[in-house]
This record gives C-alpha cells, structure tokens and sequence, in this order.
C-alpha cells in the first residue's frame, strides 16, 4: 500500500476516462429516433452535450494541473491502491455522493410509494443534511408540494403511473391518492 499523497489531478482524470467511456457507450443505450424535427431532438444529444463538456473541461484540468513540467502523466491514482485512492479522492465529495445516492432511492421510490411522500421523505432527509430542518422549511417543503401537484396533476394534466402500495388501499382511496398523492 503506498502512502504517496493524491495530486489534485487525480480527481479529473477519473472524470476524463469516465466521461470518454460514457461517451463511447452512447450508442448502444440510445437509439436514434426517426423524426423531422432535426437532428438536435434526438434523446442522445443531451447526453453527448453534457459528457463532451465534462470530457473537455477535464482534459483541459488534467492538462492545467501538469504545471508545464511536461508530465501530464504525473497522476498517482494509477500507482496506488484503486481502493484507496477512491476513498481518499471521494472523501471531499460525500455531500455531493450523499446526496446522489438518495435522489436515485426517491427516483426508485415514486413508483413504490408515490410523488409526494416520496418528495417530502427525500426533501426532508436533504434539508436534515443540510441543517435547515426546523418548522419553516418544513411548512415551505408542504406548500412547494401543495403547489406542484395543483399545478402539474390539476392545471397541466401531467399523470404518474399507478403506485404499487396505493393498490392496497380501498377502490375510491386508491383512485384518489393516484390522482394527488
């Protein structure tokens, strides 16, 4: 196990050969669609925007953080422990990676328990994080949920598939919490 301190570099290289993987891996998770609208409606583009940017500005950080010594290979990530190198790399980053790793649980559960105890349960959890969780955010957390729902599910008609655990519930209530729940 080597104890060489990870240079600043390290973290834009794993985001250079992830952005670059990602982007050779387009193709096969995203289908072009036939459509007259133009080439910049394909559901690809976003994403090739959005990894060609971070590929780029992490190339050009990679490249910056050399220092012109001319050793842009000067990276220890690559003669450490992969394991430690990830842990020592993540460790400035756990809010971010925390909170991450809850938006895909709230993701995954709006099917399971619905739009809006799934946004309170994940809105809540974040502001806890955050050390804002007193009465007023919680009250502005409802009111946002009120308004979303009146707004999207009412005003614009905008519907989520049924929820798995509002089957469970009595005919008129599961009708009724599908609908604004």
């Amino acid at each position: 196990m080597s104890n060489k301190p990870l240079v600043k570099a390290d973290i834009y290289w794993i985001l250079l050969i992830l952005s670059v993987v990602l982007l050779m891996l387009i193709p096969e998770q995203a289908a072009w669609v036939d459509t007259r609208r133009g080439w910049y409606t394909q559901p690809m583009m976003g994403s090739l925007l959005g990894l060609g940017i971070l590929a780029i500005f992490s190339a050009f950080r990679v490249i910056q953080l050399s220092r012109g010594d001319g050793n842009v290979w000067r990276s220890t990530v690559f003669r450490q422990n992969p394991l430690d190198s990830l842990v020592a790399i993540l460790d400035s980053y756990r809010t971010a990676l925390i909170s991450s790793v809850l938006f895909y649980l709230y993701i995954k559960s709006l099917s399971i328990i619905g739009f809006v105890p799934a946004t309170f349960i994940f809105v809540t959890v974040l502001l806890w994080l955050s050390r804002l969780f007193n009465r007023t955010w919680v009250l502005a957390t409802i009111a946002t949920l009120i308004a979303l729902v009146l707004i999207f599910r009412v005003a614009v008609s905008v519907w989520l598939p049924d929820v798995w655990l509002y089957s469970l519930l009595p005919d008129h209530l599961a009708d009724f919490a599908n609908r604004y729940l």
